[in-house]
């Protein structure tokens, strides 16, 4: 007696996997900007942070010693290397990538300067603040 093989073949086709693929590109295209535009929301967000609290670190320094000029005398200062030699101010420590620069340091003034990529935030010491991406 002869019996016959039935083979069944399980699995997608060529056309479902488009599909799936097609839909799967809708969806990123969708969703990736959102998620930069959230990111790059994040980092002004801890931008506006440090400044701040480098804002207060600053005033606190003129409380204490008449001017917001540094130990070392230098007006400008150009990374968190020389902030925190001069100051002492560092922020927390997760938040790498940022870059830190202090200018026109005098008896009364500064200004100071936040940016990661292309996000930057600049302040002075008239509370005047502006945040670009």
């Amino acid at each position: 007696m002869k019996t016959s093989k039935q083979t069944t073949s399980s699995g997608f086709t060529l056309v479902e996997l488009m599909i799936a693929v097609a839909i799967i590109s809708v969806i990123a295209v969708i969703a990736i900007p959102a998620y930069n535009g959230y990111i790059a929301e994040a980092r002004l967000a801890t931008a506006r942070s440090n400044i701040d609290s480098l804002r207060l670190f600053l005033e606190d320094y003129r409380l204490d010693n008449g001017t917001y000029v540094g130990p070392s005398g230098s007006t400008s200062l150009a990374n968190i290397s020389e902030i925190e030699n001069d100051f002492g101010w560092n922020p927390r420590q997760n938040e790498s990538g940022y870059t830190y620069s202090l200018s026109g340091l005098t008896a009364t003034g500064y200004a100071i300067n936040i940016q990661f990529g292309s996000t930057w935030v600049n302040c002075s010491e008239t509370n005047n603040c502006s945040y670009s991406n």
